[in-house]
């Protein structure tokens, strides 16, 4: 039998079930059992709440490209704490005839048998529980810390510093500060607000930008209120919907303000009301013109707005080659619902990744392609003449979920080559991750309605619309300093 070894830990503490050890364990059980090891992937640091895991999804796409025929693991904590994605994964395994087996003779038998699931049910539950233990405890002692007004870590606002645990002023960032707000609150565009802070920066010494605006001027801290856990973004490290936080602290005057109340007001209501007039002003404009492909014949999809006898508009998305010479047949996509799905999915997966990791991955990506670029041209001849095959046999009627899966994860692959080919034949230089990790983390904290569309165009880089009237979204990241998508 051929099978993958899969191990993971959470901390950089190496005990009996650090990497190496489990790693030796499997090793060893696969020996007594006459079973071949033929790949090996491992995560370090990464917590079992969730499957979002280099390694572990590695593992994932070569069981579906058939690569192996087993999944050895040392116990189930080590595959996944959470009981929906284990069985998830247990029931993808079975479905792909992949047998999943703990090196420590845990019983993973016939999830189809009573018995069975419930004996695996008890044992993923303890892990799950234990997690949920270990957090609540460290939530009630971050959150006893919070009612105290101290400082959590992290990179205090700009305006302050830390002291002891305090918020101290600092004078000369708090005249920035202050500059902002007075600017902002006299109806002073973003654009005039950059020309008259030139040479001004951020607390990472970097120079200050738009993105940087509506995170000062929607901090309370300038105020004195502090505040910790105001909104539930995550949960078990997924997405939690970004619903208020029923366990908010919040604490007036225990910071020292920076501005008045007033000048706060004048700025909040400002604020709200470009907010409404983004809002009125996004129902005429089509959120993704340019990013969506035809898969029958290569055109773009166009924006296009139907009114029915009755008055009532549709917007809707047409291959354009459709709309203006009939000679494709594509249907046609609901503007509203791919554009709601496309934001709702987009900010939780902007909530969900390591920034860090992320930006690391991503410009070591582009930055570890070959000086001639004879490998990244020869896959993606490959990786094309697999999505051409792979559309020729839809098309031809072999038409199943697996078949399209992995004609659309060919394609994601399609357009990382040609992204990492177009940016190294520029000659361009390096990729710097800390730019990347700045994108991503200020999409996050900019987000809403008048910066959405910039946050579209920064990481949806196209759009598959499919002849059945489904699509594929690929996402990365855009860094317009560095010419070209990544």
């Amino acid at each position: 039998m051929k099978a993958a070894a899969y191990a993971r830990y959470s901390t950089d503490r190496q005990t009996e079930n650090s990497i190496a050890y489990q790693l030796a364990e499997i090793r060893r059980y696969c020996a007594a059992h006459s079973i071949d090891i033929v790949a090996t992937y491992t995560d370090e640091g990464q917590s079992g709440t969730n499957t979002d895991r280099a390694g572990f999804q590695a593992m994932v796409a070569a069981a579906r490209a058939g690569a192996f025929e087993a999944v050895v693991i040392y116990d189930i904590s080590r595959g996944s704490r959470d009981v929906g994605d284990w069985f998830s994964f247990r029931k993808s395994m079975m479905y792909l005839g992949i047998a999943v087996i703990s090196a420590t003779g845990q019983r993973l038998g016939d999830l189809t048998n009573g018995q069975d699931f419930l004996l695996e049910l008890l044992t993923v539950g303890m892990g799950q529980a234990e997690v949920l233990g270990t957090r609540q405890k460290s939530l009630d002692g971050v959150a006893a810390k919070a009612k105290t007004g101290a400082f959590l870590g992290g990179t205090p606002p700009l305006g302050y510093d830390i002291r002891n645990g305090e918020y101290i002023i600092n004078q000369q960032e708090a005249a920035i500060v202050r500059q902002i707000f007075e600017m902002y609150a006299a109806g002073k565009s973003y654009d005039y607000m950059l020309g008259k802070l030139v040479g001004a920066t951020g607390k990472r010494g970097r120079p200050l930008g738009k993105n940087s605006f509506r995170a000062i001027l929607t901090n309370e801290r300038y105020i004195g209120v502090y505040t910790w856990n105001k909104r539930q973004y995550k949960l078990l490290r997924k997405w939690a919907g970004g619903k208020p936080n029923p366990d908010v602290v919040r604490i007036e005057d225990v910071i020292p303000p920076i501005i008045d109340e007033g000048l706060w007001e004048r700025v909040q209501e400002r604020m709200k009301d470009n907010k409404r007039n983004a809002t009125n002003k996004a129902k005429h404009n089509y959120l993704l013109s340019g990013l969506i492909e035809c898969e029958e014949c290569g055109a773009n999809f166009v924006g296009h707005t139907t009114t029915n006898s009755r008055g009532y508009s549709t917007r809707y998305y047409v291959c354009g080659n459709k709309y203006r010479t009939h000679t494709c047949h594509a249907k046609n996509i609901n503007a509203d619902e791919i554009e709601t799905f496309v934001v709702q999915n987009l900010k939780a997966y902007l909530l969900e990744i390591d920034f860090s990791e992320t930006a690391q991955q991503i410009a070591g990506q582009i930055n570890a392609a070959s000086a001639d670029l004879s490998a990244e041209k020869a896959e993606l001849a490959q990786v094309t003449a697999q999505i051409n095959n792979g559309i020729k046999a839809i098309m031809s009627g072999m038409d199943f979920p697996e078949l399209r899966e992995e004609v659309d994860r060919q394609r994601v692959r399609k357009s990382e080559l040609e992204d990492i080919i177009r940016r190294r034949s520029a000659d361009r230089p390096e990729v710097d991750p800390a730019a990347i990790e700045q994108l991503l983390r200020d999409s996050v904290e900019q987000w809403d309605e008048e910066h959405l569309p910039e946050i579209i165009r920064q990481h949806v880089t196209k759009i598959y619309a499919h002849t059945d009237g489904t699509y594929t979204v690929n996402v990365g990241v855009h860094l317009s300093g560095c010419g070209g998508r990544i």
